[in-house]
C-alpha cells in the first residue's frame, strides 16, 4: 500500500443507486471492514432518502471510521426537515462518525436560495454532532453550480460567528487533521 501514500480516505458514491439497501450488501460489508486496517475513513455519500442504509451501515461496522458527506443531502429544495433531522439525531449518536458541512447550498432551489434558509441545517448538524465531530467542507467545483466559493465560506463563517475560536478552529481545521490524518 505504499503508493497510496497519499490516500486518506475512501468514498463511493452511494446516492447514485437505486437500492437503498446498497451498501448493506455482505460484498460491500466486507470491503468496508477493511479500512481500519489502513487508517482510513470511509466518506458516506448519501441522499437523505438514505440515510437509514447509512445509519445501518454504521451501526454494521463500528470499527470504521465514518465521515457523512454533505450533512447527508436533506431536501432543502422543497424545505424538508422531517425525517432527515430524526435520522441526523440518530446518526450522530454514533461516536464513529463525523459530519461534513459541505455540499448544503446545492441541495436548495439555484438561484432562489438564502443563507437563513441553509441556517437550520447546518445548526441542527452542529448541535447534534458537535464542533469536535463537524468539519468544514468546501465541496469545489460542485458548490460553483449554487453560488461561490467565498459565498459558501461566508455563510459557514455567518452561522459560526458566535461559537468560540476553538470551535471555530474544530470546524474548519482540526477535525479534518484528526479525521484524515493530515500534518497540522
Amino acid at each position: 500500500m505504499r503508493e497510496l501514500g497519499k490516500v486518506r480516505g475512501i468514498r463511493r458514491l452511494i446516492q447514485t443507486q437505486l437500492d437503498p439497501d446498497f451498501c448493506l450488501t455482505p460484498e460491500f460489508l466486507t470491503a468496508i471492514r477493511l479500512l481500519p486496517r489502513y487508517g482510513w475513513p470511509f466518506d458516506i455519500c448519501v441522499s437523505h432518502h438514505q440515510l437509514l442504509a447509512a445509519t445501518e451501515l454504521v451501526r454494521r461496522c463500528p470499527e470504521v471510521n465514518f465521515v457523512l458527506d454533505h450533512i447527508g443531502k436533506p431536501d432543502i429544495r422543497n424545505g424538508l426537515r422531517e425525517p432527515w433531522q430524526r435520522q441526523i439525531t440518530e446518526l450522530a449518536q454514533m461516536p464513529n462518525v463525523v459530519c461534513k458541512i459541505s455540499g448544503v447550498a446545492t441541495e436548495a432551489d439555484p438561484g432562489r436560495w438564502t443563507r437563513e434558509q441553509l441556517r437550520p441545517y447546518i445548526e441542527h448538524c452542529i448541535e447534534r454532532f458537535g464542533f469536535d465531530r463537524v468539519m468544514f467542507g468546501g465541496d469545489w467545483p460542485v458548490v460553483e453550480l449554487a453560488g461561490t466559493y467565498r459565498d459558501w465560506v461566508d455563510i459557514v463563517d455567518w452561522i459560526v460567528a458566535a461559537a468560540k475560536e476553538e470551535e471555530q478552529r474544530k470546524l474548519f481545521r482540526d477535525t479534518a487533521i484528526c479525521v484524515y490524518h493530515l500534518p497540522p
